[in-house]
């Protein structure tokens, strides 16, 4: 019962915000930003994720973990959501939720998308949520995003609705 709850609740979205990019802040903004992307149809609609980190010359480094191959590109904003809007992977990425960041350790977050691509995929335990958040708190090395869930044995749809707690609105591909 609680599971037809849940997945009833996965597949009814979240509300998305009238405009923004993934570059929003004011002045003084903290340090680093990080996204991500949902493609709702993934996995039987339980949904896939997509990442992406700001370095600071204010290029992006974004991509995902799939069951049978890993991606990731670098390069500005506009491309980042261009690339994830055109893609088709998991029935394609629909929306992206970012958050600002005390700390930008691009190099840890490089190191933990290196290391995760070369583990076996785990539909469980290691899948493109858990690597997503795994390089959300690599990259923040201020500790701000401990309090993010592992995501293991969560749907992506799910957590990217309900988890994100903080993070800006949806904002529509």
């Amino acid at each position: 019962m609680a599971l037809a709850a849940l997945a009833s609740a996965v597949t009814t979205g979240v509300a998305f915000a009238p405009a923004a990019t993934a570059d929003a802040g004011s002045a003084g903004a903290p340090a680093g930003r990080v996204c991500m992307f949902d493609a709702p149809k993934g996995a039987l609609t339980a949904g896939h994720v997509g990442w992406a980190f700001r370095w600071s010359d204010g290029s992006w480094d974004y991509g995902a973990t799939m069951e049978d191959h890993n991606w990731q590109k670098r390069g500005p904003e506009q491309q980042m959501l261009h690339d994830f809007a055109t893609s088709t992977d998991s029935g394609g990425y629909r929306s992206y939720r970012c958050t600002n960041t005390a700390a930008d350790d691009q190099d840890a977050a490089e190191s933990t998308v290196t290391a995760g691509f070369a583990r076996t995929y785990n539909l469980f335990e290691d899948n493109c949520l858990t690597r997503s958040i795994q390089i959300f708190k690599a990259y923040d090395g201020s500790g701000g995003l401990n309090g993010l869930g592992d995501g293991k044995l969560l749907f992506p749809n799910a957590y990217f609705n309900y988890d994100l707690t903080g993070w800006d609105n949806a904002v529509p591909l």
